[in-house]
């Protein structure tokens, strides 16, 4: 059966539309017009939600797009021989539009080229005026600057991106400069990052997400030893780290980005939490740091790129073999690719819980818990 790739439809409707590409097992086409929609389907709040590609699901209903991203953790799982585990369903909030704390449009010289985001299929950028997932104060900070870029020639020999970047929902101050500090506040705690650098883009699902994460590494299970110690891969600006260290009696951080280090080592000050250490470093080498952690009472908590793990790190993990791993990740495909080596160390997955965080888009936070087996006889 020959397939045919098309953008903006829902599976079971009846479509008419323009094959453009041919390949040796597919082809591509665009949507000409649906001639019998889906139930599921619903009036998109952007005018561009058919051609940006900045939101691929506009087009869908929520619960439909939260159905779709828990099948597909389940697809991406058994993808690697992972078929007898239970996906929870996908959690969100109601903050389904106007949550995005930060906002990266583009566009190239001279300014008054279009200034937005790329096409769905193409590296084109078309001119977008409002992003209705970017919050209020976003938006009205970008259609400022827009106006600014379209009366003045641009005096760049390139184009540009641009940021727009909110720290809290309560506070309309938005950073444009990628060198400045900006601060959040999740679950009581602040957290000081540069604008430019990594920190999760809504602060509406994620005192959520950190919920899960505590709840997971701490666990409920009263007939295993309580965990005393946790080591936090990735650990970025110590979001993690410094949630959970009330809870574990020694908290170390490892991060190759020296900046998000200093940042993290800065947040714990700023907490009063002097018991996490933060360490800049490669993850591959943070076992050698704590080599004399307890193994049946440590946590492992891992929150790698969207490339996953390396094959090194996981090498070392197997070998340190901690009590418990959770895993969270924005990319369940390659989550799953190095679960599937996680449970022939030893483990088993004791929960999956997909997150909401980029609701209209196709992406999808999941977090993954594994436990390791107990030795035959034991």
């Amino acid at each position: 059966r020959w397939v045919v790739m098309v953008p903006n439809v829902i599976p079971g409707e009846r479509v008419r539309v323009a094959v453009f590409r041919n390949f040796n097992n597919y082809s591509e086409a665009d949507l000409v017009t649906v001639l019998e929609p889906s139930p599921d389907r619903v009036v998109p709040h952007c005018p561009l939600a058919a051609d940006c590609g900045g939101c691929q699901l506009q087009h869908v209903s929520i619960e439909s797009q939260r159905r779709w991203k828990t099948t597909l953790v389940q697809e991406g799982l058994a993808q690697y021989g992972l078929t007898d585990v239970t996906v929870a369903p996908t959690l969100g909030t109601d903050q389904t539009y106007g949550y995005r704390s930060k906002l990266t449009p583009h566009y190239d010289a001279p300014a008054k080229q279009p200034i937005g985001f790329q096409k769905m299929t193409s590296r084109k950028i078309i001119n977008v005026e409002t992003c209705p997932i970017a919050t209020p104060a976003i938006n009205a900070k970008y259609q400022q600057t827009r106006q600014e870029l379209m009366s003045q020639p641009s005096k760049r020999k390139k184009g540009a991106t641009l940021l727009f970047r909110q720290g809290n929902a309560d506070d309309d101050y938005v950073e444009t400069n990628h060198q400045q500090p900006l601060t959040t506040t999740v679950r009581g705690l602040n957290f000081t990052y540069l604008a430019g650098n990594f920190f999760q883009n809504n602060y509406y699902v994620l005192p959520l997400m950190v919920e899960h994460v505590l709840a997971r590494a701490v666990g409920d299970d009263h007939e295993q030893p309580t965990m005393t110690h946790l080591a936090d891969c990735y650990c970025g600006s110590g979001l993690f780290a410094i949630a959970a260290a009330p809870s574990f009696a020694t908290v170390v951080g490892i991060e190759i980005n020296d900046k998000a280090v200093r940042e993290a080592q800065a947040n714990a000050e700023r907490n009063g939490i002097d018991h996490c250490q933060f360490l800049a470093a490669s993850s591959e080498n943070i076992f050698a740091e704590i080599r004399d952690f307890p193994r049946d009472t440590t946590v492992v908590v891992l929150d790698p790129p969207r490339k996953g793990c390396s094959v090194e790190f996981l090498s070392q993990l197997y070998d340190f073999a901690p009590r418990r791993i959770v895993y969270m990740s924005c990319d369940p495909t390659t989550q799953a690719r190095d679960a599937q080596g996680i449970v022939a160390a030893g483990y088993r997955i004791t929960s999956v819980q997909p997150f909401d965080l980029f609701p209209q888009t196709r992406h999808i936070e999941c977090l993954m818990v594994l436990e390791r087996s107990p030795a035959p006889g034991v």
